[in-house]
């Protein structure tokens, strides 16, 4: 099978379930209904409508399973995709930052079990904050010392 017949039918899967498997294999339909499970269990309104995409080999460049995840979130309509191989977890979001997503592939990635590598994921990518308040005090305080300066070179 090539590489555009495995999209498509990773993109055909996701049409009607959330997970995607790239070869067939007895252990499927069970990790299937785990993922599913943990992805309901999961607050992934932010970024919903979200796809797990499970390999079972990792491909020698892992820049390839980020242009799969790509390929697939804009094939399958996805807001996010996860895609997870036994040694590796990249992810994909219109949603998240760059940051988040680093961070969520990290989380997933150190955790064995797959479903619990997705609830890892969605905790730690939402758990990245912008410091907006210490962010809006800096920025405040340069403009007053600026105000202050510039009142000090009027005076001269």
């Amino acid at each position: 099978m090539g590489p555009e017949a495995k999209l498509e039918d990773l993109v055909d899967q996701l049409s009607s379930s959330p997970v995607a498997f790239g070869t067939d294999n007895p252990v499927n339909p069970e990790l299937g209904a785990a993922l599913t499970s943990a992805l309901e269990g999961a607050d992934t309104a932010d970024i919903d409508p979200v796809g797990v995409v499970v390999l079972e080999q990792t491909p020698p460049v892992i820049a390839d399973l980020r242009d799969l995840a790509q390929d697939v979130a804009d094939g399958a309509d996805l807001d996010t995709v996860l895609v997870r191989t036994p040694n590796v977890a990249v992810g994909v979001s219109d949603s998240l930052t760059r940051a988040q997503v680093e961070r969520g592939e990290r989380a997933m990635a150190a955790e064995p079990d797959y479903p619990a590598g997705v609830q890892a994921f969605v905790d730690a990518a939402a758990s990245v904050s912008i410091p907006w308040g210490l962010i809006v005090a800096v920025v405040v305080a340069v403009l007053a010392a600026v105000a202050v300066a510039a009142a000090r070179a009027g005076r001269r």
